[in-house]
């Protein structure tokens, strides 16, 4: 019986339990995935290593081609009185510096890296004349490079001489480098330069012209600290003044107030023990109206006060027409005054504060400035140094070898990333969601080969060879047949057994998304191991445009009576292009016959439906061997008609993108599949993938755009034109 379509990946069988929900799936999937990525970048340890190695010749490259620099260095002593010169320079920042803190040496390590200062050591004479000052530039072509492009002068360096001030400043200030010892008041002035004295003279100019600016800036820093503080001081001083005088304009008014809370206090009491009528509530109610009167009288003559007319201005906006509505604009007068006497007072506690901390800091600076007349001498002067200093040979090899090795990891990545091929099993299944059937590896013939051998030394009686004309792919043979190749396709049957009832679904079709995925030898070696089970079984090839069964089998494409074409064609009857001579018992084989001039019209008669009627009637197992799904319509046609309908998919050749549309169209068709065969995978394999074009049939290389090009019989597959692309 021939099925009717059913809905995409829905289980074959109301019984089946392959498809039931393992809860644990997800999990497993997960950790192949994470295995499997591991594995990609070990397998491309080629790429690593490639990037570890030119990291390495690129660092020694560089150690190569980098004048060797020294460090010399010139140490001063940081005294405090120094506090001075920066409060000159910085008022903001004296008032809060600590020169007993880091903070306040690293403000002096930045004033020796001033530009002005630098630009006077550059202007200096005896700088300027140092021979050597301007480094020579790099040249970091290789020297036979160079030589050829005439571009290394006859002694390599540089015989211009030094630019002006402000350009030698900013070169001084990428030699320069000041450092604070810890723990000490030691400040480290350190030249780095390819030429050694260079390096020692300059860091000692920069010192000296560092202690000649601080000597210059004493006297004329000690009475500017002094005016500035006293300066701000008397801010201070008028500040405090003016909010207290504004204060004091409100003090009738507060006091005012003060009663009038106290007397509201008592009339609220008086409410609880008399009727409004009794002679206290009546005399309580008018000494309470008296106050309310008294304190906006007073509050009204607060705010015309000159002394606080600026705020009073702006906020006496707020307040409410007190003709009109009494009771609110005393309530607001009330809330105004407390809340303008709450941020006088709080101005007048910030200046005390301000105004006593100036006079404590005149006192201290007039302190400090009488002290020791020097505020930094030198510990140490600058000499000339003996080893270089950079580059250093270790840490420049660590550093291109953690960067090669970076840039290889990321290399893989990258490959991994773009690899559009599949595999494994793992990543077929939880990129696509469908089952894989079985997992067939690559064929060897080698292997066979050892296997026969061995049966023939094992078997010296058994010299007959019924699989002669066989390709040697097929692995049920004499002495292949024991073979892991040939259990890998008896799992595939037990697979497809377990499917459903076999009574009831005897067609299994075989298909690929593209040509060249093996299904054809899938196809063949499938029947033969359901042969070898003692069931009876048909391999058909319905591959019309590029038939294949008869090159396996190594038999004419043409038989006597023909093959499925003319049998679609009533050219012929099932029973005589039935092949029996196959080489096993068991298996009888129906082949392609002559070239269909359509084979799309070919297969859509109704003489299809009868041929897989009468075949599922008579033998036990159907095989069909059909064309790839993208490449042309006619296994669309057949699919609708099989039981089984697996999927050929060859490890690391077709691209993912390929697989993916093949199961749209299948869902689009409504036509289920039953699984998926991974084909041809290599436990040694090569990662990049192989080309993937066939005929006219060619993917995008991310695998997500097809072109099809198969209209005509020849165009797929045609043995002439393959002929003709022979000569």
């Amino acid at each position: 019986m021939i099925p009717t379509h059913r809905s995409f990946r829905q289980a074959p069988d109301a019984d089946d339990s392959a498809d039931q929900f393992d809860p644990d799936m997800s999990n497993r999937v997960g950790t192949a995935n994470t295995q499997y990525l591991i594995q990609q970048f070990i397998g491309r340890w080629y790429w690593i290593t490639l990037g570890l190695i030119l990291g390495l010749l690129a660092a020694s490259y560089y150690l190569a081609k980098t004048p060797k620099k020294y460090s010399a260095t010139s140490t001063l002593l940081i005294k405090q009185q120094t506090s001075s010169i920066m409060m000159s320079r910085d008022r903001d920042a004296s008032e809060s510096i600590d020169l007993r803190s880091i903070e306040a040496m690293n403000t002096v390590a930045a004033q020796v890296r001033r530009m002005d200062l630098l630009e006077r050591v550059a202007a200096r004479a005896d700088v300027r004349q140092l021979e050597g000052l301007m480094p020579a530039p790099v040249n970091w072509m290789p020297d036979w490079v160079a030589k050829k492009l005439d571009t290394v002068t006859s002694d390599g360096t540089e015989l211009q001489g030094p630019p002006a001030p402000a350009i030698l400043a900013d070169m001084m200030n990428r030699w320069l480098k000041v450092t604070i010892t810890k723990g000490t008041r030691l400040l480290d002035i350190s030249i780095t330069h390819p030429v050694p004295e260079i390096a020692k003279s300059v860091a000692n100019a920069i010192a000296r012209e560092y202690l000649a600016e601080i000597a210059g800036n004493r006297t004329t820093s000690r009475g500017n600290s002094i005016d500035l503080l006293e300066k701000e001081s008397r801010e201070a001083r008028i500040n405090l003044q003016s909010a207290r005088s504004a204060r004091s304009i409100y003090a009738r008014a507060l006091d005012v107030h003060t009663i009038l809370d106290a007397k509201e206090v008592e009339q609220r009491a008086l409410q609880l023990r008399y009727l409004p009528k009794h002679p206290k509530m009546i005399a309580g109610s008018a000494e309470l109206k008296q106050l309310q009167e008294n304190f906006i009288r007073e509050f009204d003559i607060s705010r015309q006060a000159v002394s606080d007319k600026a705020y009073w201005d702006v906020a006496a906006g707020e307040l409410p027409d007190s003709t009109k509505n009494p009771d609110e604009y005393l309530r607001v007068a009330r809330q105004q005054l407390l809340a303008r006497i709450g941020v006088l007072e709080s101005e007048i506690q910030s200046a005390t504060i301000v105004f006593n901390n100036m006079l404590t800091q005149i006192k201290e600076t007039s302190v400090n400035q009488e002290a020791a007349d020097s505020s930094a001498e030198v510990s140490n002067l600058a000499r000339l140094p003996g080893l270089p200093s950079a580059p250093v040979p270790a840490i420049i090899l660590a550093m291109g070898a953690m960067g090669g090795l970076g840039g290889g990891l990321f290399l893989a990545f990258l490959i991994i990333h773009f690899d559009n091929k599949f595999h494994t099993v793992s990543q077929v299944v939880s990129e696509t969601g469908i089952n894989v059937l079985a997992a067939i590896s690559e064929i060897k013939l080698h292997h066979l080969e050892v296997a026969e051998r061995q049966h023939e030394e094992n078997n010296p009686n058994d010299q007959e060879d019924f699989h002669k004309n066989w390709d040697r792919r097929l692995v049920f043979r004499r002495g292949a047949s024991t073979t892991s190749y040939a259990e890998m396709y008896r799992v595939l049957r037990a697979s497809i057994s377990l499917l459903g009832d076999e009574s009831k679904r005897k067609i299994t079709l075989f298909t690929s998304s593209l040509p060249g995925e093996g299904k054809t030898l899938t196809s063949a070696n499938f029947a033969l191991a359901a042969a070898g089970q003692g069931r009876k079984t048909l391999l058909i090839d319905m591959d019309l445009r590029k038939p294949a069964v008869h090159k396996l089998f190594g038999l004419p494409r043409i038989q006597k009576q023909g093959g499925i074409t003319e049998c679609l064609a009533n050219l012929a009857t099932f029973e005589q292009v039935i092949c029996y001579e196959s080489g096993h018992p068991n298996l009888h084989l129906i082949l392609s016959g002559a070239q269909a001039p359509n084979p799309g019209e070919l297969l859509e008669n109704a003489r299809l439906h009868a041929v897989l009627q009468q075949a599922c009637r008579e033998y036990d197992l159907v095989v069909l061997d059909t064309a790839p799904i993208l490449a042309v319509p006619d296994t669309r046609i057949l699919a609708p008609l099989a039981h089984n309908l697996c999927l050929v998919a060859q490890a690391e050749y077709v691209p993912k993108g390929a697989i993916f549309r093949t199961l749209t169209i299948l869902e689009e068709d409504g036509t289920p599949l039953s699984g998926i065969v991974f084909n041809n995978f290599k436990e040694s394999r090569r990662l990049m993938g192989e080309n993937y074009s066939y005929g006219y049939y060619k993917p995008s290389r991310s695998g997500s755009s097809y072109r099809y090009g198969y209209g005509a019989y020849g165009v797929y597959g045609s043995e002439e034109t393959s002929k003709n692309k022979k000569k």
